[in-house]
């Protein structure tokens, strides 16, 4: 049974539905209207539905309430090109929390970001509370003490010096299925998606290696986070009101390219 349904009434068989399916689950039937093909696997992206401008096709798994307008405004390339360019690490956060409402409005926006075949497989986890986030890093500290290294970095630590976290108010969390091919890459996206968000927001982000490094080599770690069974930790921001503003976008190697 076919999941897509098509209004021939308001159907202009302009083919851009089947135009854009990924999957090329639609073909144009012998009166130019799509239809579902037999035997085709759809990956539940909502091309389909979304580019039709004449509101003609609607998918069964796919509520209509939960799509959303798209945005017609287009910031300016300069500012565009700006904003990317001025995003800092930021490794000195202010002490104050970032609001529910805050996180849950960047996670919508994460949760939009692509992923490979539209699979979606992403499980987020959100640290709220500072002192948590300390004893996160402190259990990777744990582990480094373990392990062969830097003895001068370690004694930051003592010496008070988050390295790990820097001593950020919120933590999130990227995690995938360990047997999923592309969880590094999708969680990559999402978080770089959800930075950007932040960064609109006044928010500063940092990106945890050390957390990312460390919980794939330490169960304690994982635990700590109640990470899902089966799961893997694939990236992690910390995230919150950045203690300083910056005046200058510093410099970068020069541009390695070849063009063919």
């Amino acid at each position: 049974m076919s999941r897509i349904t098509v209004n021939t009434s308001l159907c202009q068989k302009d083919g851009a539905c089947v135009a854009v399916c990924p999957a090329r689950t639609l073909a144009l039937n012998e009166e130019g209207f799509p239809e579902e093909v037999p035997g085709s696997s759809c990956i539940l992206c909502g091309h389909c539905v979304a580019v039709c401008p004449h509101d003609a096709l609607t998918h069964a798994a796919l509520p209509e309430k939960d799509f959303l307008p798209v945005c017609k405004e287009r910031p300016a390339p300069a500012l565009m090109d700006g904003f990317l360019m001025s995003r800092r690490s930021v490794r000195a956060f202010r002490n104050r929390p970032v609001a529910r409402e805050t996180l849950e409005a960047l996670l919508e926006v994460a949760r939009r970001a692509p992923t490979a075949t539209n699979s979606q497989k992403l499980h987020w986890i959100v640290v709220e509370d500072r002192a948590k986030v300390h004893a996160l890093a402190q259990e990777a500290v744990n582990y480094l003490r373990s392990s062969e290294f830097n003895p001068a970095t370690l004694e930051q630590w003592d010496k008070g010096y988050d390295f790990v976290l820097r001593g950020a108010p919120t933590l999130v969390v990227a995690s995938a299925p360990a047997d999923y091919g592309w969880g590094k890459q999708d969680c990559a996206i999402a978080l770089t998606f959800l930075e950007l968000a932040a960064e609109a927001r006044g928010l500063g982000a940092c990106w945890a290696g050390y957390l990312t490094r460390i919980a794939a080599l330490h169960a304690p770690l994982r635990q700590a986070l109640s990470l899902p069974e089966g799961y893997a930790v694939c990236g992690g921001l910390m995230l919150g009101e950045g203690l300083y503003s910056y005046s200058r976008i510093p410099p970068r190697k020069p541009l390695s390219v070849q063009w063919i």
